[in-house]
This record gives structure tokens, C-alpha cells and sequence, in this order.
């Protein structure tokens, strides 16, 4: 085998290495905080879940909420004091995971947020194709108020839960400032 060969190896195969470890270092292995979608529990097994770790002694709502990145499986019901709360899960029906939770008293009410909206971009609840409470990701522990119009821009607002401070406002169709 030639010297040039022997260069050529060597270097093909530092490259593999290095281009491994460039691999683990910024997505690791099993890093969940990572990964753009997370797997939600079935409404059946997320209620039971709730109901047996003793988060909720009761569910009234649960859907599924998409605040433009993280996804959460949400429970509002009340908790053992008989109060209003939230609760945020991910994963597999086998292997949940509780995401955050927090009492709806705690923070701004949807009217408030409405006429929040109203006020400050003249958007009506009429407008809206959603507004909900949600984690901001999946580890802060930041709760929002989320909301989303109808209108083919894709506006999308998030608010903090507690103090109605302005977050973030974006556009999700990237030419929308041509409308």
C-alpha cells in the first residue's frame, strides 16, 4: 500500500471520528430536550395517569396543544383543595412524563387576555384560532398564554402566564409582511 493510501485512510477515518464526536457532543444520545417532537399519551392513558399519581382528583378538558414547537398533552381538572389546575404530560402511554403543572388562579384569566389582545393589536376572540395556557418548552418551567389567529400570516403571540409581558410575536408564513 502506498504512502498516499495510508494519508488517505488516516485522514478518512480521524473524519469519521470527529464527525462523531461533533455528533454527540450536540445531540447526544437519548437527549430528549433535543428532539423536535416528543411522542403524547392516548387521552385514556393520560387521564389515568393523572388520576393515579393524584395531579387531578378530577378531568374536565383534555386536548392536545401544539404552541408552535414542544407538544404537550394537557389535563385541566381540579386538584385535592378543589381548585382549577392545568396539568402538561409527555410520552408513550407506558412511559408518561409530567411536563409542568400550575392553577389557573395563579396567573392572568383568559378574559383578561382577550382584552389584552383586543387593546394592543386590535385582534377580536373572533379572530383567534386558539388561545391557551402551555409550557414555553419543555424544560424552563415558563407557563404562556398562547395565541394564534385564524388569518392565512399565521400570527402567533405568547404571553407569560403571570405578568401578560409580550414574549414573542411572529409570523409562521415568512411573507406575510407582503400582505
Amino acid at each position: 500500500m502506498s504512502n498516499n493510501a495510508k494519508a488517505g485512510l488516516i485522514i478518512t477515518g480521524i473524519l469519521i471520528v470527529v464527525s462523531a464526536m461533533v455528533y454527540l457532543v450536540l445531540y447526544g444520545i437519548n437527549r430528549e430536550d433535543l428532539k423536535t417532537e416528543i411522542p403524547l399519551p392516548s387521552d385514556e392513558a393520560a387521564r389515568a395517569y393523572v388520576l393515579e399519581h393524584k395531579l387531578l382528583t378530577t378531568v374536565e378538558e383534555i386536548r392536545t396543544e401544539h404552541p408552535g414547537g414542544p407538544n404537550f398533552k394537557s389535563l385541566q381538572g381540579t386538584d385535592e383543595a378543589g381548585k382549577v389546575k392545568i396539568v402538561w404530560l409527555t410520552g408513550k402511554d407506558t412511559k408518561i412524563k409530567e411536563r409542568g403543572s400550575i392553577l389557573v388562579e395563579e396567573g392572568l384569566t383568559k378574559e383578561f387576555m382577550l382584552a389584552k389582545l383586543l387593546k394592543e393589536k386590535n385582534i377580536k376572540e373572533s379572530d383567534l384560532k386558539d388561545i391557551f395556557i402551555a409550557p414555553y418548552d419543555y424544560t424552563s418551567g415558563r407557563i404562556i398564554w398562547f395565541a394564534k389567529e385564524k388569518d392565512i400570516r399565521g400570527h402567533v403571540l405568547s404571553y407569560d402566564f403571570k405578568t401578560g409581558e409580550l414574549l414573542f410575536e411572529i409570523f409562521q408564513d415568512p411573507t406575510a409582511w407582503k400582505l
